[in-house]
């Protein structure tokens, strides 16, 4: 069974997308001795979250690409072969190098080419950080100084509106609390909404990922406010090979583009999620 679970970690890992408030932010955050630049906080920048939530329901390896939902059909699945189910929902708390097992049924794949992978998830996604910058900031739920962090609450990502209270900064260092992003938008504030999303080119591969909002019976989301839950399909670079002689994979967790940190106006900062990968070797 660890060849199943191990990739369905990776799976779920690389489907996560990118959400900020005010632009992308593509650049690593600049960091000296664990500090991080107030100034590239304020450009939009990417950085290491202490814990990152996800919560998985079912994947899915196919021999091709699956037919992705319509407003009127959920995702034909006929070509792949399920790999893990858990009807409540496995919560994965992912932390930079730290082992994960999520709680569920594992189903070994027949022996194929894997070309597609896909995955049904929740749209929340928790955050948990707590870290130093070069300047004094303040927090959108309060406080001012160099010390910032996220707290327990939870908080929506729209195309109307974004959350508000998750970061508060201090002059001391304090304990983070979790907090719990729902996404109902692919893209920024003020943005027409968008219900499906596609990044091509993963890590200069020929990989792709493609993120659905789905509603309650899995359809395509025709309104946002009928958003319930995250699916995405991602097409490997290299085919995926299950045989015979397959015995585990093994792999690592990148966080390092786990959290997006922006300005939300001035000096005030914004914490929010952004995306993280796994490295998979097949043995």
């Amino acid at each position: 069974m660890k060849l199943i679970r191990n990739f369905i970690l990776l799976f779920a890992t690389i489907l996560v997308f990118e959400f900020t408030f005010t632009q992308d932010a593509n650049a690593a955050c600049d960091e000296t001795g664990g500090i991080i630049s107030e100034t590239d906080i304020k450009n939009g920048c990417e950085t290491t979250p202490d814990l990152y939530e996800i919560i998985i329901y079912k994947m899915y390896l196919c021999t091709s690409s699956p037919t992705l939902p319509t407003t009127s059909t959920s995702v034909d699945l006929t070509n792949c072969s399920q790999v893990f189910n858990n009807d409540a929902g496995a919560t994965a708390s992912v932390a930079q190098n730290a082992e994960v097992d999520l709680t569920g049924t594992y189903i070994r794949p027949p022996n194929d080419t894997y070309t597609h992978g896909y995955a049904m998830m929740d749209n929340t996604f928790g955050i948990t950080a707590s870290f130093q910058i070069d300047g004094e900031m303040t927090g959108q739920a309060g406080g001012t100084g160099v010390f910032c962090r996220t707290v327990a609450g939870s908080g929506t990502h729209s195309s109307t509106a974004t959350h508000d209270d998750e970061s508060v900064c201090s002059s001391t260092q304090v304990a983070a609390g979790k907090y719990t992003e729902t996404l109902t938008h692919f893209g920024g504030v003020g943005e027409a909404w968008t219900v499906q999303d596609t990044a091509e080119n993963i890590n200069g591969t020929t990989a792709s990922i493609t993120g659905i909002l789905v509603d309650s019976d899995g359809n395509l989301s025709a309104t946002e406010n009928e958003v319930d839950k995250l699916e995405g399909l991602v097409a490997f670079a290299d085919p995926l090979i299950i045989d015979a002689s397959t015995t585990s994979l093994t792999m690592s967790f990148n966080l390092g583009e786990g959290m997006s940190l922006n300005r939300a106006g001035a000096d005030v900062i914004y914490i929010g999620s952004g995306p993280f990968q796994a490295i998979m070797t097949a043995n």
